[in-house]
């Protein structure tokens, strides 16, 4: 009997014919398959099925939330083999006979609430049994036949394929470099909002994971190298975080880095990467000009996009992808723009994971059995999600995805902060947000003053962002008459801003505050949110544009006044939550609408005057600093949307400021340009909040400003 000889992989799955030559195949040199020619090291070995079925079976103990089921992140898919043949994806776990061996019947459930069938066949086990309990909801039944292995699908070969090309992109990039980037990012008091803990040793893993020595570049030997390394980071994305109600957050973290590199770690630490890069202007050792800047930015995202989509693949949903998530959403809100598809898809999949994950009800260290450092991070998810959803949802003028009569709405606490919603007893009825939130820090004896950081942030963004969503309820119903609701509506909004510590709260002008650049920034952008909120309102009430209230005017020209000084002193300060471009955009623009509508309406005699003169230079000042480049240029997120709304209030400007004979000026100015604006209305064919570009060419279109 003649010696059998292996074909490629290639061609086994295909079932063609192999030449059996090393290190490739005609065929695959042929096709320019080369890199995907690879031969198995044991082709012929018997498998045995009683081993395959019981090996192959990873544990996948879940957690109950609030009494309902929530799955584990895992995903019964690593119960099977690895993507390609011979690369084992849970060989480690296989090590482990203790482990239970309890398959899911379907893949990531993700979490079953009240009305879903599980709720209601335990309500029926329960009627049912004799002692009235119901089953544990992590007891499944036995799971069906294990299907083919996961390399034979199309899906995987394109995971596959992307892992290889995101890896071969990966080696191209200095990683010490980059590590010595974000390290300096760091010090300056900037990170990551959400993954901020993780960063600095996500950092330090990937550096030492990319440390080891690798074969010339575009070799076989480098082909498998890669691989392997692939491997390795599937099988540690796909084992399951345990955390119990003791862990420490060290322990947490061994998890995620060292030899247990994950892809969400390497996503992390990417997005810290990217969003260094766009905070530094220049970084000599990787680029110094802004077109070096931005291909580095598309490369880091580009690999940081493959890490988060190879984690939605597997689908082995847990903690870090969320968080990934949520940062890979905002990184592409600041390079594609917040008007770019990408960031408003996005932000629709964050909100699914925080839904499948269940983090929109109560969570609770006693009944989860998770450590309290995991209860605020999840705390902090939820928070920040939610807050991210309205402010998207306003700027575009598009419905929010999280509403808050489904969610029990619950804030990230510092140490020694307990809110009352977190201590609330088993049988508490979930409810919205209080203003009534604990604010400062125990420490046994004194209650400190809370400090200012991204917790802080998370918790004024959440609370705003409540009464965000029934301002945006009322912009439904405008056709009714709600005066006292917006009434009311007000003396909350200024009683939650009141009820903030004063030390959050921005007592003068932002020039003249002496706290670091943090600080400076986080009290411009509570502000702003704050005012963000009456500027709505008063949008509420009003009917046309000709009747602007002198209460909404005051607020658009303090958030013109504010935005415009973030302008100006952009060096002396750093993103606290909130970048530059999302403040003008958000905010700026808005207070700038507002305020060139005043400056067109005809001066009335009864009316009270108004600065005139600080709003002209306000909206002088924005002009300028946008037309310059100063800040943005041709090609950045928003560009396009600046660049109109700039050529509208430059127009603006001319006007007001041409000159005209005095005799002309006092004959016509009141007849004439009341005639002419009598019917003329900003909104007409807009929604009353939105001023992107359908604003601004409709106010391009006012009478004094043709020609």
């Amino acid at each position: 009997m003649g010696v059998r000889s292996v074909a490629c992989d290639p061609c086994r799955r295909a079932k063609l014919a192999c030449d059996h030559a090393r290190p490739t195949c005609s065929r695959c040199r042929d096709r320019g398959q080369s890199e995907l020619c690879v031969y198995r090291a044991r082709p012929f070995r018997r498998r045995n099925e009683s081993n395959s079925a019981n090996g192959s079976v990873l544990p996948a103990p879940s957690e109950n939330h609030g009494g309902h089921y929530t799955r584990s992140p895992l995903y019964p898919g690593s119960q099977r083999r690895g993507l390609v043949d011979g690369l084992p994806v849970n060989s480690v776990d296989r090590e482990d006979s203790s482990a239970p061996s309890l398959p899911r019947h379907y893949p990531n459930p993700g979490y079953l609430g009240m009305s879903s069938h599980s709720t209601i066949f335990n309500q029926v086990f329960s009627s049912t049994t004799p002692n009235g309990v119901a089953p544990q909801q992590d007891v499944q039944p036995p799971a069906p036949p294990i299907s083919p292995a996961l390399n034979d699908s199309i899906q995987d070969l394109t995971i596959l394929e992307k892992g290889l090309f995101a890896l071969s992109r990966l080696d191209q990039l200095d990683i010490p470099k980059l590590g010595s980037l974000v390290q300096s990012w760091l010090e300056r008091g900037v990170n990551l909002p959400l993954a901020g803990p993780f960063v600095a040793e996500c950092s330090r893993a990937v550096a030492n994971w990319s440390n080891h020595l690798k074969p010339s570049w575009n070799s076989q030997d480098y082909r498998i190298d890669t691989r392997h390394r692939f491997r390795g980071l599937l099988e540690s994305t796909r084992k399951l975080i345990v955390v119990r109600q003791d862990s420490s957050f060290e322990l947490f973290l061994s998890q995620m880095v060292g030899e247990n590199l994950r892809l969400e770690a390497l996503g992390i630490f990417l997005t810290a990467a990217a969003r260094a890069t766009l905070d530094t202007c220049s970084f000599t050792p990787l680029f110094s000009t802004d077109r070096q800047r931005r291909e580095l930015i598309k490369d880091i995202s580009l690999i940081g996009d493959w890490c988060l989509e190879t984690c939605l693949a597997l689908d082995c949903l847990n903690d870090l992808q969320l968080v990934l998530q949520y940062e890979n959403f905002i990184l592409h809100s600041q390079v594609d723009g917040d008007q770019s598809y990408h960031s408003w898809r996005r932000m629709g999949d964050v909100a699914s994971s925080l839904f499948a994950l269940g983090y929109h009800e109560r969570i609770d260290e006693g009944l989860h059995n998770i450590p309290t450092f995991l209860a605020e991070l999840r705390r902090a998810c939820f928070a920040r999600i939610y807050a991210a959803d309205k402010s998207l949802a306003i700027f575009l003028g598009r419905p929010p995805r999280i509403v808050k009569d489904y969610c029990f709405l619950q804030l990230p606490a510092h140490p020694g902060i307990r809110n009352d919603e977190h201590a609330a007893g088993p049988n508490h009825v979930p409810q919205p947000i209080h203003s009534e939130t604990h604010w400062g820090i125990s420490d046994g004896n004194n209650n400190l003053p809370e400090p200012i950081n991204y917790t802080a942030d998370t918790r004024c963004s959440a609370l705003f962002a409540s009464l965000k969503e029934e301002v945006l309820l009322m912009f439904r119903k405008r056709h009714l008459n709600e005066t006292e609701r917006i009434s009311e509506l007000r003396l909350r909004v200024v009683k939650q801003w009141q009820e903030l510590p004063a030390h959050f709260r921005l007592p003068t002008s932002l020039k003249d505050c002496d706290g670091p650049p943090f600080e400076r920034d986080f009290l411009a952008g509570t502000r702003l949110d704050y005012l963000h909120i009456l500027l709505l309102l008063g949008l509420v009430s009003q009917k046309r544009a000709s009747e602007l209230d002198e209460s909404l005017l005051e607020v658009a020209g303090e958030m013109l006044s504010i935005t415009v000084e973030v302008i100006i002193l952009r060096d002396r300060l750093v993103n606290s939550g909130t970048s530059l471009i999302w403040k003008v955009a958000q905010y700026g623009l808005p207070a700038a609408g507002i305020v060139s509508l005043a400056l067109l309406r005809p001066i009335s005699a009864d009316c009270r005057p108004f600065p005139r003169s600080k709003m002209l230079q306000d909206l002088s000042t924005l002009v300028a600093e946008i037309s310059i480049g100063a800040w943005i240029q041709a090609g950045e997120p928003n560009f396009a949307l600046f660049t109109r709304a700039t050529q509208t209030i430059r127009s603006l400007l001319d006007s007001l400021t041409a000159w005209k004979p005095h005799t002309e000026l006092c004959s016509s100015h009141q007849n004439e340009n009341t005639d002419l604006t009598e019917d003329w209305n900003a909104f007409i064919d807009s929604q009353p909040w939105e001023f992107e570009m359908d604003f601004w060419a409709n106010l391009a279109e006012h009478p004094t400003l043709i020609g």
